[in-house]
């Protein structure tokens, strides 16, 4: 895991994803577009917000 202030919480059941691969899938499942309006909850790091900012129209984060 890389070094930051965020640590995965066993107890919270937090899990962090760096995998290029996952993230790639995910995006692809999720098969967003500029048209849509996403809201995502718990964005940890930010990897699949990354993603996700560049291909749809209106994103939230909580």
């Amino acid at each position: 895991m890389r070094s930051s202030s965020h640590r995965p919480r066993k107890r919270f059941g937090q899990h962090f994803l760096h995998d290029p691969g996952v993230l790639a899938r995910l995006v692809e499942a999720i098969n967003p577009s500029k048209t849509d309006f996403m809201v995502e909850i718990g964005p940890g790091e930010g990897a699949l917000t990354r993603h996700l900012l560049k291909l749809v129209g209106h994103f939230e984060v909580i």
